[in-house]
C-alpha cells in the first residue's frame, strides 16, 4: 500500500484502475465517488504535505515491468525513457507526465538512486506515475547493455563537445533515452557506453532548462522525426 495525493492523480486511478483504491480521504464530500472526511491537518499527516488539493487516497502498489518482460514484447519503433539519479519529486513527476504525454514506451529509474513514487510525485506527475509503464531497476548501466543487446541504441542528453545537435539529429528505431540529474548529468560510465550525444539548441542568455523542461523537448523531437 502507498499514498497518494491530487485531485487529477486520484481521478485518473478511480477511471483507470479502480480495484487498486483502497481507501480515498478528503475534507469535504464534494466528489463523485465515496471518501471518508477527516480534516486538512490529518490529510496533511498523510502524505507530510499541506499541498494535498484536499484529496488523498491509499491505494494498492501498482504493477512494474522488469526489463526481461519488456524486451520480450517491444515494438519495432519504440522509445524508452532512462532517468539518472533524478531525486527531486516535483522534477520526477513532471518527467512521468511528459512521458505519458508523449507516449514513451517505458520509463526506467534506479531502485536506489532515484526519488521512488511518493505523494508528492504522483500530483506533480497529475497521475501519469500511475498508469505510464515503469522499470524500476537496481543496476543502470546493466540494464543499459541488456538494451543494447537487443538492438537498442542509447543516446545521453547532455551538453559535450562531440553532442549532435537536436535539430538535425535522427533518432533511432529503438531508441533508450537518456537523461541525468540537474547538476550532476548522466553518471561517466552510462555517458561512455551510450551510442549518441545529443544536446538541446540554445538561443538566448539563459543557457539551459531544468531536467523536466529538456526531456519535454526531446520527447517531443522524437515524435516528429
Amino acid at each position: 500500500m502507498r499514498m497518494i495525493m491530487g485531485k487529477h492523480a486520484i481521478e485518473v486511478v478511480v477511471k483507470q484502475n479502480p480495484e487498486r483504491i483502497v481507501q480515498i480521504y478528503s475534507h469535504k464530500k464534494d466528489y463523485p465517488f465515496p471518501v471518508t472526511v477527516v480534516s486538512k491537518q490529518k490529510l496533511a499527516s498523510m502524505v507530510g504535505s499541506e499541498s494535498h488539493q484536499g484529496l488523498v487516497a491509499e491505494v494498492k502498489e501498482r504493477e512494474f515491468l522488469t526489463p526481461k518482460e519488456f524486451l520480450k514484447k517491444a515494438p519495432e519503433k519504440s522509445l524508452v525513457l532512462m532517468v539518472d539519479s533524478i531525486n527531486d519529486p516535483q522534477n520526477f513527476g513532471a518527467i512521468l507526465r511528459a512521458a505519458e504525454c508523449f507516449g514513451v514506451d517505458a520509463v526506467i529509474y534506479s531502485k536506489n538512486r532515484n526519488v521512488g513514487l511518493t505523494p508528492a510525485v504522483s500530483k506533480a506527475s497529475v497521475g501519469a506515475s500511475e498508469i505510464v509503464p515503469l522499470m524500476p531497476v537496481s543496476n543502470l548501466f546493466d540494464t543499459l547493455k541488456k538494451f543494447q543487446e537487443e538492438g537498442y541504441f542509447a543516446v545521453a542528453a547532455e551538453a559535450k563537445e562531440k553532442s549532435q545537435m537536436l535539430s538535425t539529429f535522427e533518432f533511432p528505431q529503438q531508441t533508450l533515452l537518456i537523461m541525468g540529474a540537474e547538476g550532476s548529468g548522466i553518471q561517466p560510465l552510462l555517458s561512455k557506453h551510450s551510442d549518441f550525444h545529443v544536446m538541446i539548441p540554445m538561443q538566448g542568455m539563459i543557457d539551459s532548462l531544468n531536467v523536466s523542461q529538456a526531456t519535454a523537448v526531446l520527447l517531443n523531437q522524437y515524435g516528429l522525426k
